[in-house]
């Protein structure tokens, strides 16, 4: 099996919003995502307090980095040997939830991880 990493770290937010009838998603992801020695995995790390976002919506951002690791941006390979980290981030107390900010963190995978290659 193939498997895809970066070669230098990279920084980025990405912000979903979607108006839905009378209500919507928000969800706001910084992450910055830094090389690790071969073998070591993928890491995630929470840098960021429950004022902050609380902890249902951090395990959604942990949820679609770990989902979107299963397909490389380069040839669809498992990514490894990565640590990434929740450095920031915004929600709505009615629009946001788990699932949206794990879609928020899919798209800045792919967005930071083309450069970085």
């Amino acid at each position: 099996m193939y498997y895809e990493t970066i070669t230098r770290a990279a920084d980025a937010t990405f912000t979903h919003k979607k108006i839905i009838g009378g209500g919507g998603e928000f969800a706001v992801v910084s992450l910055h995502l830094e090389p690790l020695p071969g073998g070591s995995g993928l890491q995630f790390i929470n840098n960021v307090t429950e004022e902050v976002l609380p902890a249902k919506l951090v395990e959604g951002v942990r949820e679609g980095v770990q989902e979107t690791s299963k397909r490389g941006v380069l040839a669809g390979h498992p990514v490894t040997d990565l640590r990434v980290t929740l450095i920031d981030g915004k929600y709505h107390d009615i629009d946001s939830d788990r699932g949206t900010f794990s879609l928020a963190a899919a798209p800045f995978w792919m967005g930071c991880g083309r450069p970085v290659r």
